[in-house]
């Protein structure tokens, strides 16, 4: 066994010295820089200092034509989101809650009913709804809810509270998903 592994270490390492002895060449190594430009010489020098491109002339560039293209208008003024829909967080005012959809039906009835006579009495600011008061019926396990609006900010919301609260004593505002259109 002795014999075995002191042959086979041998074998080994005359191995090794024919391996890395055929890698190695007697010839010199020189270094080449191989971002280096190849120098020109002092005639190809002066025949491009020479160099007369009058005889090659550009056509000079027509900058007034009209550019035409099949782009659609809304996109070429950055106008292309205009008028799509985007749930965003934000607040309304919630009127009412019920455990039961038929009352809560009645409850978005009554205040649709009720905006639009103060509407036409003028008991409410114009610029608030005149269109018609945005009313959703949100539904959260085991409640029914009526919320009014749609709000950026809290601040927003706090003017319609303000009208809602004259009808409806116990509205408050809360945050919730509101869709806003472009």
């Amino acid at each position: 066994m002795k014999y075995m592994t002191r042959t086979m270490l041998c074998g080994a390492a005359a191995l090794l010295a024919i391996v890395t002895g055929g890698c190695a060449s007697p010839a010199k190594i020189t270094a080449v820089d191989a971002y280096a430009t190849p120098s020109a010489t002092v005639t190809e020098t002066a025949r491009l200092e020479q160099f007369d491109p009058s005889p090659w002339p550009d056509a000079p560039l027509d900058t007034l034509t009209a550019v035409v293209h099949d782009v659609p208008a809304h996109l070429m003024e950055g106008r292309a989101a205009e008028g799509l829909e985007a749930q965003v967080p934000g607040f309304r005012v919630q009127i009412f809650s019920s455990i039961e959809r038929d009352e809560t039906v009645e409850a978005q009835e009554n205040v649709q009913t009720w905006w639009r006579e103060q509407h036409e009495e003028g008991a409410i600011p114009e610029d608030l709804f005149p269109e018609g008061l945005p009313v959703h019926s949100v539904y959260s396990q085991p409640y029914y809810r009526i919320r009014v609006g749609d709000f950026l900010s809290r601040e927003e919301a706090r003017t319609l509270h303000a009208v809602l609260a004259r009808r409806f004593t116990d509205a408050f505002i809360v945050p919730d998903t509101i869709v806003i259109t472009r």
